[in-house]
């Protein structure tokens, strides 16, 4: 399964600074001026796997260890009217309706360096444009697709319950929809119908001194937008510009710094950094699991333990024998699944296998 994941947001919000915080490294443009980002960056972000995959891998005694991936996007800024084409309206929509979920990053603070499209920062009101702008684009596919003679039978159906919603300021994510429903809609690449996550860029002191009142505030925030569905979305705090700060130094370094600064709980906010937890929070919203292949033949045949990322519900033994190859997925009879954690232990402490099927 490939996961990819979109950067949203107004122009000049951190969306750059915060993919090249994520990725640790410099790949986007971050200008202080609008559209500094044209052609959509994309970079591949392994999923934290707390060295359970290398544990396999040593076990195992593979060559090769290779964790799971999401993959990273970073449109261009949205403004008012995207939806009509406005700015890179049109480019941006159809990079972000072939993504699986939204992180749309929202300013949360005060920079006098940093240029705002509308000349002031509210939170709220930003968010919201974006907001707008999505289901907008949402209602004038959803009708375009149903003045169309092969929109039929359940399709049909499904979309006028969805232009009805749309209509009355519902994204298509919060109406209802069964699973049998978003299935016969899938191909429109619906915005609205994407999870997001919602990503509250504040400032360096707020971000080290004072996260629970940032979070209580970023609670705050979501709860008053109007296209935001708690029960399907999410939301967190980050500070763009000093994580991307950060990226550029060592464990070693990272450390002595969160020291020099006063950042007495440094390790831990090491922990919370986005390039480690905003893959994680991913992997919850969109409700994925990981699987690992490789430990299982012998040492001398072992080339790679290699870690996947699959829907938690959704996936066979079938499936995931396919993952290695199509010959292998025909000829399976039957299958032996194993916690990852039972076997690191069996093999680690000699204890007795324990065999889990999930």
């Amino acid at each position: 399964m490939k996961v990819k994941v979109a950067l949203v947001g107004l122009p000049n919000v951190g969306k750059s600074t915060l993919f090249n915080a994520i990725a640790q490294k410099s790949i986007a443009d971050a200008k202080n001026f609008p559209f500094c980002t044209i052609e959509p960056n994309v970079t591949p972000i392994p999923i934290p796997d707390d060295n359970l995959l290398h544990k396999l891998a040593l076990v195992a005694k593979s060559k090769k260890a290779l964790p799971a991936h999401i993959f990273l996007v970073d449109v261009a800024g949205l403004v008012k009217g995207a939806s009509r084409g406005e700015g890179l309206g049109n480019q941006f929509l159809a990079t972000v309706r072939e993504c699986n979920l939204i992180i749309h990053v929202v300013r949360s603070h005060d920079d006098a360096d940093v240029i705002h499209v509308d000349g002031k920062v509210d939170p709220v009101a930003d968010a919201e444009v974006v907001n707008l702008e999505l289901l907008l684009a949402d209602l004038s596919h959803v009708q375009r697709r149903l003045e169309k003679s092969t929109c039929i039978g359940d399709e049909k159906e499904v979309l006028l319950k969805v232009e009805k919603g749309l209509e009355n300021g519902l994204p298509a994510r919060s109406i209802g929809l069964s699973s049998s429903e978003e299935f016969s809609i899938k191909s429109l690449g619906l915005l609205t119908l994407k999870p997001v996550v919602y990503i509250f860029n504040v400032d360096e002191v707020d971000y080290i001194y004072d996260r629970d009142t940032s979070m209580a505030t970023a609670e705050a925030y979501a709860k008053q937008l109007q296209y935001c569905d708690l029960e399907k979305d999410s939301f967190a705090v980050v500070s763009a510009k000093f994580e991307n700060e950060l990226s550029t130094k060592s464990d070693e370094e990272k450390r002595v710094y969160l020291d020099s600064i006063g950042a007495v709980d440094g390790l831990n906010l090491n922990e919370q950094l986005s390039y480690r937890r905003l893959p994680l929070l991913v992997k919850d919203v969109l409700d994925l699991e990981l699987v690992y292949t490789g430990p299982g033949v012998s040492p001398e045949r072992s080339q790679t333990t290699k870690t996947h990322i699959i829907p938690s519900k959704s996936i066979s033994v079938l499936d995931l024998a396919g993952k290695l190859h199509g010959d292998i997925q025909k000829g399976v009879m039957n299958a032996e699944v194993i916690r990852a954690t039972d076997l690191i232990q069996y093999e680690t402490y000699g204890r007795q296998r324990l065999c889990a099927p999930k």
